[in-house]
């Protein structure tokens, strides 16, 4: 792919060939190029696809410029030999449709792969109550004094929530209070009930509210990561 990732399809690609021949026809199109755009919406379990007729394109910088300004997929479908009986470029394409019909399918895969993959992540939601989650049962450990392996265990799990949190969205930072997560200390339950609210408001969108969370947050952080003097 020339422009664009494979592995994360836009869903809207542009195919392009290389004209070769001598046909006087098409001296000035140096490139056929098509575009086809996949939804993501189905029909009784079909993907719904158009399919946009050929156009002569002069130069490749046009076809590049063309596709990083509308952020659409460049494919090189490699080169198209043109005899010079040729005269409509429509009836040509068409019989080199099982072509293009590969190189569609193959993108087409890409983007249902990427579809799949997409219903498999955790939403935001399903991750702020996860950690909200691993927190509470971290600190019920913690008040018995037990299962010191399966806090550690825990904590791991709650980094990689975060990880997957601030992938998806700006403000989750966990790094704090999972540093004193497992510190024998009532101020921490309430820390943690703190990090429960922020969370829920950043995702609301109620920055005014998390905004006061977080002075709240900082201000019992502040005194916990003091050292004591004896």
């Amino acid at each position: 792919m020339d422009y664009g990732d494979i592995k994360n399809p836009t869903g809207n690609a542009i195919i392009y060939w290389q004209i070769k021949g001598d046909n006087p026809k098409f001296k000035k199109g140096q490139f056929i190029a098509t575009n086809f755009v996949i939804s993501p919406l189905h029909v009784n379990e079909e993907t719904l696809m158009v399919n946009f007729p050929p156009v002569l394109v002069e130069s490749y910088e046009k076809l590049l410029n063309i596709a990083e300004s509308h952020n659409v997929d460049l494919i090189n479908g490699g080169e198209i030999f043109l005899p010079r009986s040729i005269s409509d470029i429509n009836q040509f394409y068409k019989r080199q449709i099982e072509k293009y019909n590969n190189l569609m399918q193959e993108y087409l895969l890409a983007f249902k792969e990427k579809l799949e993959t997409k219903r498999e992540e955790e939403s935001v939601p399903q991750l702020i109550n996860e950690s909200g989650r691993l927190m509470d049962e971290i600190r019920d450990y913690v008040r018995e004094g037990t299962n010191i392996k399966l806090i550690s265990k825990k904590i791991v799990q709650l980094k990689r929530i975060e990880e997957k949190l601030n992938s998806q969205m700006k403000g989750f930072d966990l790094s704090k209070i999972i540093s004193l997560i497992d510190r024998d200390d009532i101020m921490v339950d309430e820390l943690v009930s703190l990090y429960k609210q922020k969370f829920l408001a950043i995702f609301l969108e109620d920055y005014e509210k998390a905004g006061i969370l977080k002075k709240k947050i900082e201000e019992i952080e502040t005194i916990l990561l003091t050292p004591k003097i004896n």
